[in-house]
């Protein structure tokens, strides 16, 4: 990756340029005494390329002309390589960035799809968006994980139905939304699905198998609903051995047809056509193929775009003589319809009703519903109850409803924690089964009403915004975003298998009013992929009335960063929110005079990793109303934390102990109690503090963006501020506060990140630049895809970075910003600051909201735009394999064998003692009686390390029984510390 060629920047000062032709002079003596010297150790001698940047002609390291251009809207990536001989440095570069490898994806969205809840109600299996998921209902722990291949390689291809086997329990049949059906036993799987069949089809929008008699059997049919050549068919597969053998067309129409539903072995068949309700009846003929089936469908107009429906079919019970001879033994067939605008319409014994309809001596008012109306919004599922005397419904209200049929009463489950999505009742009828908005799944008792299982995966917002059934009727404040945004997440520092997110209150809440709302922090369990908390860090509304009276929604603040504190006592947060335009638009000024700013300061309990607000501080950046903060960065040797505002200013905040008239205050606890306060502000744009606040004010002029961080050893505290002069980079010590230094040229567009790496200057805009902070010169640099459109302006790309210190490392990653350009792929490149070639490129499906280092291991987790994390590690760490990667990834039975096999087998084997001492000796002085000492007691191996080796994993993703056999071993061929009693 060759560096790019910047031109000089007219902004920089007279000092900067001298530094740089004293830089000059210093490179051209050192390349004048490398070209006189003779290579070591075989290598040729590197080509250099010079380039301008800032002033500074620099020398390119690159053994392959690779430019980083993110120019045209396929790889985000492009490498143009030159035809030259490689040497030997640079096959061993290759070899070094091939020990860098990537996991496959973990986590990901929970389908809108009903979940399943096996007859036994012991397992519960989840749709994922590439994967099928198998779960235990006892302990709510993964079980099993069954992939698709097919999805993992086409992520416009999605599961859109799941359905368990009538014939066979132990099997699922799964369909694409391109036509391919699996068959999978979900019980004893290699955790890879078989080949699928594929109908000739556009489209498959819904699927519903039915055990079917055929001939003298009963056979699994499944009824697909398809888009053929611009028409919407219901077909029935005939499937044996897993093959297609034919397909009949039961219905064929212009409109798609929805949520398929059957009764009674194929008796009826029902579904959902906007607002029909279409209905279809088996014809009397004998059925001995698939080809036999054939239905008479009917359609009743329901007044409102159906959302869900549910059918049931119970016997008929007749009162008299007359009734039988009329109806004879059909079922009774029950409809219950949840509709675009809230309401929930109930059809009772529908077929006979229609018949009466239709003749001639028929009324019309017979075939009307009975009409409930609770929900605010659509109904999102609604579900009979086994006994049929109540109907269950839930929506975006996060409350679910029983309406019980005989007495007309409503009873509620409310503050459920998002929207509820599906709904599935058991086949005994002693659980419910709901999927919330927020990627849950819960189990309920049906008698106490109490959850038996919870899953909770990463509830990050995904992008695009999934389809919601509540944008089908339009109504005002409706919201759809049109620009990815970064997810703050952070690791914990002492418990490095817990990850935070910054998360909303499911999809379509956050989702709603003038832009997407995250006002709670999510922790997710980095060995189970669980979710184990959620606590909120700003105000929140929601369950309560979350819409003004005009029906516009009440938004949530968002938060737009977070911190840990290096022995992660403590976590700083910083979180906006600013008023709708339309809330403001009959007063004086702008929606951005009443923006709300605040910075928090949360304690950490050592327990359970909860946090307790201890100060808040208010418009913490201030030129006469609340500025945004641009960056937020944690001092990693001490308690101290930096921000960088948009007034130009950067503010230290450090803890002090309260004390009320010279006495200590301490909690109930007896806990020494802290307040944070700004210790130290640092001016960027003068030299001298303002005399007050109303000069500043006066000033301030319009910053774009800007960025903060402390070096390694929390010294040196590096910023970055832009404004439309242009922007510029200040070295700062943290001790004294002085500006040491001043950068200009290293900034192109928005500024993204500034990192410092040993003495090395990382700086992410629109170009990736690498400086040297020591010599004082340009590295390298690389340029990035900028805005190709300019009558839309802002950047096309959304970038992240993040810096590895164990291995001296640091990730970008580079993502379409614009919903427009989502067909472009997201990359991540591994640079070292020494080298302009990257270690590793890795592309991904979808776009990248985040990048964090591994705190206990070398590495990077990354998550993306649909909840899926990837773990991307150094294949010799062996510390990185227990969490984080799934278990086909760990492969921790492959040993590598090393070039001196001879030595590693004599040391497994055990080589005679002459032979070892016939080597090179080393003589130690070792006490007479040392070695009869260590064998005087057994060895005691404390239960802690027992513990912290067999419980870094669940049973599930345990590392093989060789590796763990080899781990136990260790400990007890270590010398004891203390001799057993």
């Amino acid at each position: 990756m060759a560096p790019i060629a910047i031109t000089e920047d007219p902004s920089a000062n007279k000092r900067k340029r001298d530094v740089d032709e004293h830089g000059k002079r210093k490179r051209a003596k050192r390349d004048r005494q490398s070209s006189n010297a003779a290579p070591i150790d075989e290598q040729t001698p590197e080509d250099t390329t010079a380039s301008q940047t800032n002033g500074v002609e620099i020398a390119s390291e690159n053994p392959e002309d690779l430019t980083v251009a993110m120019t045209n809207p396929d790889p985000s990536i492009a490498k143009k390589k030159k035809h030259r001989s490689r040497s030997k440095r640079e096959k061993r570069d290759e070899g070094r960035r091939s020990t860098w490898t990537v996991s496959k994806p973990m986590g990901g969205r929970i389908m809108n799809i009903d979940p399943i809840l096996t007859d036994d109600e012991k397992h519960l299996i989840l749709a994922y968006n590439t994967s099928i998921q198998v779960y235990s209902a006892a302990d709510s722990l993964l079980l099993r994980k069954i992939s698709l291949r097919r999805l993992t390689e086409n992520p416009k291809e999605q599961i859109v139905s799941v359905r368990l086997s009538p014939s066979s329990p132990d099997f699922v049949w799964v369909a694409s939304s391109i036509g391919h059906i699996w068959l999978i036993d979900w019980t004893n799987s290699d955790g890879t699905a078989k080949a699928p069949f594929k109908l000739n089809c556009g489209i498959l929008c819904d699927m519903f198998v039915e055990k079917v008699p055929i001939g003298r059997e009963f056979r699994d049919v499944p009824f697909v609903s398809i888009e053929n050549k611009g028409n919407w068919q219901v077909v029935a597969c005939d499937v044996r051995d897993s093959r297609l053998k034919s397909a009949k067309a039961l219905l064929s129409q212009k409109i798609p047809i929805l949520d398929l539903k059957s009764v009674r072995n194929g008796y009826a068949i029902i579904g959902s056509a906007e607002s029909n309700i279409v209905l279809g009846t088996l014809g009397p003929r004998p059925v001995n193929s698939v080809q036999d089936l054939d239905y008479e469908f009917i359609t009743l107009d329901c007044g409102d775009e159906i959302t869900c429906l549910d059918v049931r079919a119970a016997d008929r019970i007749h009162l008299n003589k007359r009734s039988q001879a009329e109806i004879g033994d059909e079922p009774v067939v029950d409809i219950v319809v949840g509709c675009a605008r809230g309401a929930v319409l109930f059809y009772n014994d529908l077929l006979p009703h229609f018949r009466r309809a239709s003749s001639s001596k028929g009324h019309r008012n017979s075939l009307q519903p009975r009409k409930y109306h609770w929900h605010r919004k659509a109904v999102h599922a609604v579900k009979w109850s086994r006994d049929g005397n109540y109907i269950i419904s839930g929506g975006s209200e996060s409350t679910l409803v029983l309406w019980q049929l005989d007495t007309q009463r409503m009873d509620f489950l409310p503050h459920l924690s998002a929207t509820i999505e599906n709904i599935v009742v058991s086949k005994r009828g002693s659980a419910y089964v709901l999927h919330l908005d927020d990627n849950s799944a819960i189990v309920l008792s049906t008698a106490e009403m109490k959850p038996t299982t919870y899953v909770s995966g990463i509830q990050t917002l995904t992008f695009p915004q999934p389809l919601s059934k509540d944008d089908i009727a339009r109504r005002v404040g409706h919201f759809t975003p049109t620009r990815l945004l970064k997810t703050p997440a952070a690791i914990h520092p002492t418990n490095p298998s817990r990850i935070h997110f910054c998360v909303g209150n499911g999809q379509q809440i956050s989702y709603s009013g003038s832009g997407p709302s995250t006002p709670l922090i999510q922790t997710l369990d980095l060995t189970t992929l669980q979710g184990i908390s959620k606590q909120a860090l700003t105000r929140t509304n929601p369950t309560d009335v979350n819409t003004t009276a005009k029906g516009y929604a009440i938004t949530e603040p968002r938060i737009t960063g977070m911190a840990y504190s290096a022995d992660g006592k403590w976590l700083a947060t910083t979180d906006e929110w600013q008023p709708p335009t339309r809330d403001v638009s009959s007063l004086a000024g702008s929606s951005a005079e009443r923006r709300e700013v605040y910075l928090k300061f949360w304690a950490v309990s050592p327990d359970d990793q909860s946090l307790e607000l201890i100060s808040r501080i208010n418009a913490p950046h201030h030129t006469g109303w609340s500025e945004p903060i641009y960056g937020l960065a944690a001092d990693p040797v001490a308690h101290r934390f930096a921000t960088i505002g948009e007034d130009g200013v950067v503010r230290l905040w450090e803890p002090t102990i309260r004390q009320r008239d010279g006495v200590l205050v301490k909690g109930k606890l007896g806990r020494q109690l802290h307040s944070w306060g700004c210790s130290r502000a640092v001016y960027l744009q003068e030299n001298e503090e303002p005399i007050d606040l109303d000069a500043m004010a006066v000033k301030a002029v319009l910053r774009g963006s800007g960025a903060i961080s402390f070096s390694e050893d929390g010294s040196t505290l590096v910023c970055a501020i832009g404004t439309v002069h242009g922007s510029t980079i200040h070295i700062i010590d943290t001790e004294s506060g002085k500006i040491r230094n001043s950068i200009d040229g290293l900034i192109t567009g928005e500024i993204r990140d500034v990192r410092i790496l040993s003495s090395s200057l990382v700086v992410l805009s629109d170009r990736l630049v690498v400086y040297d902070l020591v010599s004082d010169e340009l590295l390298y640099g690389v340029q990035l895809r900028v805005n190709d459109d300019p009558g839309n302006p802002g950047a096309s790309i959304l970038t992240h970075m993040a810096v590895d210190y164990r291995t001296s490392t640091f990730a970008v990653a580079v993502s379409p910003a614009k919903f427009d350009s989502l067909h472009v792929q997201s990359e991540l490149a591994i640079f070292t600051p020494d080298h302009s070639e990257p270690r590793m490129i890795q592309k991904f499906p979808c776009p990248i909201t985040s990048v964090v280092a591994s705190v206990s291991s070398s590495g990077y987790l990354v998550l993306d735009a649909v909840a899926q994390l990837w773990s991307i590690s150094e294949s010799m760490d062996t510390k990185s394999l227990a969490f984080a990667q799934p278990l086909a990834d760990l492969s921790l039975d492959q040993v590598e064998v090393e070039s001196g096999e001879s030595r590693s087998l004599a040391l497994l084997n055990g080589g005679d003692d002459e032979d070892a001492a016939s080597g090179d000796e080393m003589d130690l002085d070792i006490p007479d009686g040392a070695v009869a000492e260590d064998n005087a007691y057994p060895v005691v191996i404390p239960s802690q390390k027992l513990s912290d080796l067999f419980d870094t994993a669940p049973a599930f993703a345990m590392p093989p029984i060789e590796d763990m056999f080899y781990q136990v071993t260790k400990l007890f061929s270590t010398k004891p510390a203390v001799p057993a009693s």
